[in-house]
């Protein structure tokens, strides 16, 4: 039976080391994220929350406290088992996008899928399932450089979901996007974790966006200021009248 809980946190800590000099980023973080949850995680520059969010996502290690993903303790994993679950059950969405240019955005979705032991026709379909939940399936042939900013980001909700992943981690998605494009990125996220399910961690600065999340985390000098539910949730076509 799977555990409510996709995330669960208990005071995590992270510190860094340089020249013999330590410096602390993380002063010991609790939370949880249920399945199924759209949470934004938000903060100054220098709060620790791209830090958390790298811990989250397996791209690094606690100093300390312990971290349960879907019930398993990240911190018995060797680097092999957290590639793995890196892989297999962590979708990632970043500000600038990280396409291969001139590359077509099948080939790009299916990234994920390359070192599977999944069919190249079945990657293909997935692909295609991917694009389409994204409103791109005319884009598909299409290279990368030939899309404007808000299809290359589409295309990398795509990539991040091409293995139907247990949480979808997406940072600073529309930083370089207009409000418009801003705007669909945020009503695909939403549609994502509404009408499909999908678990989201979002980290953002920026209030409007964060909006679109059912509950917010707000990060400040390395600890946990606030965790509050987003008692009016905006829908995408809100954000984008008022703009």
């Amino acid at each position: 039976m799977p555990t409510p809980d996709v995330i669960r946190v208990t005071n995590l800590k992270k510190s860094y080391e340089n020249d013999g000099v330590l410096t602390p980023v993380l002063h010991g973080i609790s939370f949880q994220v249920p399945r199924g949850q759209f949470m934004a995680i938000m903060g100054p520059s220098g709060s620790g929350k791209s830090t958390l969010m790298h811990i989250l996502g397996f791209l690094d290690r606690a100093t300390s406290g312990t971290y349960l993903f879907e019930g398993k303790d990240v911190s018995t994993f060797d680097e092999e088992q957290l590639a793995e679950f890196r892989g297999e059950r962590i979708g990632f969405i970043f500000q600038a996008f990280n396409l291969l240019p001139r590359t077509s955005v099948l080939e790009n979705v299916m990234l994920p899928l390359l070192y599977s032991n999944i069919s190249k026709t079945e990657r293909e379909q997935l692909a295609h399932q991917a694009i389409a939940s994204v409103g791109l399936t005319h884009r598909a042939e299409n290279l990368s450089n030939q899309l404007s900013g808000g299809e290359r980001q589409r295309v990398a909700i795509a990539r991040a979901l091409v293995r139907n992943p247990a949480v979808i981690f997406a940072d600073e998605p529309t930083g370089n996007l207009d409000s418009v494009s801003g705007g669909q990125v945020m009503e695909i996220l939403q549609n994502l974790n509404e009408k499909q399910g999908h678990s989201i961690v979002l980290v953002t600065h920026e209030t409007y966006t964060s909006e679109h999340a059912e509950r917010i985390l707000r990060i400040k000098d390395g600890l946990l200021q606030s965790d509050e539910v987003v008692k009016n949730r905006r829908s995408a076509t809100e954000n984008i009248l008022l703009k």
